[in-house]
């Protein structure tokens, strides 16, 4: 048995992740949904997930200027994609209880930052909505989008029922 009561052999992160969803309920108000076998951290009344808690670790928001900053404060987290306006910092799961303090703090952030709204929704610019060059129309432009059509795959010759394998043998074997 551990501190927290329970057999800690195998269940890896857990002690520490419920702890960490028990103080961060004390901090903010938070809805909690399970997904599969991860948990979405959301401000109470809002759609935006603040943080993600997964097998792998437990993944937070950030502002897209500070993660590369949080990322670094942390042993064990990265940033998951830094060009994305939608910013994430994720924290391994074996570095949950070496980082504990500061995910927390980053954590009760995140809430925050989602319960403002932040980031702001980002308009993604069409094809068909840019800007035309002089002498174009979007007809042509849709036009030239299409992909070629996919040539049908061989057929048996013998049979002419199956398609051939990628070794040009016919798949029934009477062939």
């Amino acid at each position: 048995m551990d501190e927290y009561g329970t057999d800690s052999a195998g269940v890896g992160a857990a002690p520490s992740v419920a702890r960490l969803l028990l103080e961060l309920r004390s901090r903010a108000t938070i809805d909690v949904k399970t997904l599969g076998k991860a948990l979405q951290v959301r401000p109470q009344g809002k759609t935006g997930v603040a943080v993600r808690i997964h097998p792998g670790g437990v993944d937070f928001a950030v502002d897209r200027e500070r993660a590369n900053d949080v990322a670094l404060s942390m042993p064990g987290s990265f940033v998951i994609d830094p060009d994305d306006p939608d910013c994430w910092v994720s924290v391994q799961a074996d570095y949950i209880d070496d980082n504990y303090d500061t995910l927390l703090d980053a954590a009760a952030e995140a809430v925050e930052l989602r319960a403002a709204g932040k980031p702001a929704p980002v308009k993604r610019v069409r094809a068909a909505a840019a800007p035309k060059a002089a002498g174009t129309s979007a007809t042509k432009t849709r036009a030239a989008a299409k992909p070629a059509p996919r040539p049908d795959p061989p057929r048996c010759p013998k049979c002419r029922q199956y398609e051939l394998l990628a070794s040009g043998e016919c798949p029934s074997g009477y062939c």
